[in-house]
């Protein structure tokens, strides 16, 4: 292995973060993650001596050199190594204790497993690499000498469900990159609003993960208003809808449940927002769905929730005339978050027209989202200047009406994948801006066209995993 530039350091007890980013590859960056959740945190090399007894020098935490194996995984140093005494070395564990101390060596243990193996503490005042290799050196007493390094161990495994392996929208090929994003998160601690018609909140890959929501019912035949139920656990009523049910699971379908795929974000927490249950009503209650997912204490002062959605994704379609109302509404996400902003996606049409013919997808705070296909290209959707990425939305697979699976197509079902990277985004960010999560997942697009954006895949394709490095 070659030593990196970084060096880590661990506080028992402390905060954990990151000053220092390895170079961005899969492995590496998933490694960092770990350590930093197990209480490592890496920085900038200083001339500070190290201290590998797990004290400090001078109030300075202990510090240890990093190393990058070949094939990119992530190693830190300890002051402990394993080796073996050779045939003409081998004697008593009295004899070999006194040539182990000749070198500086103290035995920790000795291993059972095969003849005179020993866990030793290495001598300090020199780096590791020097102190290994003159060990090495010394061929007429040792067969190996290695070091004892911490590195990431974990278990290598994709979700358990069953129909995980038709959900072509996760692969590496031409999907989200979605294994390699979980591995760093699964949008642990975030809230994904999704305003439809309706949605079926009893689904078996849905109702563990809502946590609150409700439905808006017209006042009567053709009026504009509409009354607020609630969402509770267990309710009867709740408009069904096999269309948002898919748009749900594509955002946060449990996963390792044994059943159907998974979302792509699939430990976030879900709000089922259903408005326009018949699929006919007005902008003002599409607006008051937003005002929910932003603010649910002023559609519902007397419920439960108090903190409104991180992300919003809406895949309806209205009459091209956006009331002032509704744009009031989507404007106001703005000063969401308190004040960082929450971020709303919306599905364009599945017709290769121009955004621009589309008010509502026009808007300045709607962020337009495009679909591709499993061949990772842009599949008839609305296009031009203001499209901002593509993800899948043909023959997608995920939960529908009546506990089914299926497949489906549509920039409806993009939309919340897109979403739900946005989730997994905050989750490893939650002070960033909504600003700072749209330039993010820009950033990190595949884009078919070197670094150019084009009006077909605005900045390309997002890939969930180079979105949370």
């Amino acid at each position: 292995s070659r030593p990196s530039r970084p060096a880590a350091h661990r506080r028992p007890g402390g905060r954990t973060g990151g000053e220092l980013r390895p170079q961005p590859r899969h492995r590496q960056e998933r490694d960092l993650v770990t350590f930093e959740r197990a209480g490592w945190r890496f920085t900038k090399p200083t001339a500070q001596p190290f201290s590998l007894d797990g004290e400090t020098k001078g109030g300075a935490p202990d510090t240890r050199q990093v190393f990058i194996s070949e094939s990119g995984d992530i190693l830190i140093e300890t002051d402990v190594a394993t080796l073996q005494l050779n045939a003409a070395a081998r004697t008593s564990r009295q004899m070999a204790e006194k040539i182990l101390a000749a070198d500086g060596l103290k035995i920790l243990e000795e291993l059972s497993f095969a003849p005179h193996v020993y866990v030793v503490q290495l001598p300090s005042g020199r780096s590791l690499p020097e102190t290994i290799d003159a060990l090495q050196a010394k061929t007429d007493r040792y067969v190996f000498v290695e070091p004892s390094m911490l590195q990431r161990i974990s278990g290598r495994q994709d979700p358990t469900d069953p129909q995980f392996g038709w959900q072509w929208q996760h692969s590496d090929e031409v999907g989200l990159h979605s294994v390699a994003a979980w591995e760093i998160t699964k949008g642990e601690g975030v809230r994904i609003a999704i305003i439809d018609n309706g949605m079926q909140i009893d689904h078996d890959e849905l109702k563990l993960a809502i946590v609150g929501g409700g439905y808006f019912k017209k006042n009567g035949p053709g009026t504009a208003t509409a009354t607020f139920f609630r969402y509770q656990l267990g309710m009867s009523g709740f408009p069904v809808f096999g269309h948002g049910t898919f748009c749900m699971g594509m955002a946060g379908a449990r996963d390792n449940n044994a059943n159907g795929g998974c979302g792509i974000a699939p430990k976030s927490d879900l709000l089922a927002i259903a408005c326009a249950i018949d699929q006919t009503g007005s902008q003002l209650t599409l607006a008051r769905s937003i005002e929910f997912a932003l603010n649910p204490k002023s559609v519902d002062p007397d419920g439960h929730l108090t903190l409104g959605a991180d992300v919003i994704s809406c895949s309806l379609s209205t009459a091209n005339v956006v009331e002032t109302v509704l744009e009031m509404a989507i404007n106001s996400a703005a000063s969401g978050r308190g004040g960082l902003g929450v971020p709303i996606f919306w599905a364009v049409n599945n017709f290769n027209t121009q955004i621009s013919t589309d008010k509502l997808c026009s808007l300045p705070n709607v962020i337009a989202v495009g679909r591709s296909g499993p061949d990772g290209r842009p599949f008839s959707c609305g296009h031009g200047p203001k499209l901002e990425f593509l993800a899948p939305g043909r023959d997608v697979w995920g939960p529908s009406w009546g506990n089914n699976n299926i497949r489906w197509s549509g920039t409806s079902f993009a939309t919340p994948l897109a979403a739900g990277v946005a989730a997994l985004v905050l989750s490893r960010h939650p002070d960033w801006t909504a600003a700072q999560v749209l330039q993010h997942l820009r950033d990190t697009c595949d884009r078919s066209n070197g670094n150019v954006r084009d009006d077909l895949s605005g900045f390309g394709r997002i890939n969930a995993f180079r979105a949370v490095q």
